[in-house]
């Protein structure tokens, strides 16, 4: 018999993964966009981070269910895990490689492409430090909490510095009065393209069933939206 919970479950899944998609889809589009990190680091941290946060939990609880060890439990989620999306990208990407898949040379290249950036590693890491410690930082500064971390508009700056100085053209256009906007164009489409390859990695892992084969009536929910490339 279909109990409530039958029930309950696939939608709950549903609605989680159709969130993850819609936060980080909004995250690169905003980041796309950007021209003032100062007013827009934060927005575009909180909207990236969260989304990243959930889809990895959702790779690393259906690969759980698939090993018929069950959902890891909210204090797994929470403190094992917890808002690090470097920590929890750590856990999940190796799952990835759990079964072949369908097609497995598509998520051969995917994991290729994904492990050869030099960009995405700069960003994950401003992401799982902005989602540990900086999304209240000042709320803690006015709580006179010790800060063990630097400002969020720091976090994005000392990304956005680093993926500039590995490209001179781009840092020369970026130091040009006459090729700002053309430089910044290029520093966001680097980061979209990179964050999305590697979103699209995932997507492709659980279409593919390289996860199990529940995830693959989900993928779909997980996919980022068209309106971003």
């Amino acid at each position: 018999m279909t109990t409530q919970a039958d029930i309950q479950w696939p939608l709950a899944l549903i609605r989680e993964s159709n969130d993850a998609a819609a936060l980080f889809s909004r995250g690169l589009e905003a980041m796309r966009t950007m021209r003032h990190d100062y007013t827009d680091a934060v927005a575009v941290m909180s909207l990236l981070a969260l989304g990243a946060e959930k889809m990895l939990k959702l790779t690393i609880g259906l690969v759980r269910r698939d090993q018929g060890t069950g959902w890891p439990s909210k204090d797994y989620m929470r403190q094992d895990v917890g808002h690090r999306i470097l920590k929890a990208d750590r856990i999940a990407r190796p799952l990835l490689d759990t079964y072949p898949g369908i097609v497995p040379g598509l998520l051969v290249e995917l994991k290729r492409q994904v492990n050869a950036g030099s960009v995405l590693p700069v960003a994950l890491e401003a992401l799982d430090r902005f989602g540990d410690a900086g999304r209240f930082y000042y709320l803690d500064v006015l709580a006179s909490a010790t800060q063990t971390q630097v400002a969020p508009q720091t976090l994005w700056s000392d990304m956005t510095t680093t993926i500039a100085e590995s490209d001179p053209s781009l840092l020369a256009d970026l130091a040009s009065v006459e090729r700002y906007d053309q430089g910044r164009q290029q520093l966001n489409d680097t980061m979209t393209a990179a964050l999305t390859g590697w979103w699209d990695l995932y997507v492709a892992a659980w279409r593919t069933g390289a996860i199990g084969d529940e995830a693959k009536q989900y993928a779909r929910e997980i996919t980022l939206q068209e309106s971003v490339p």
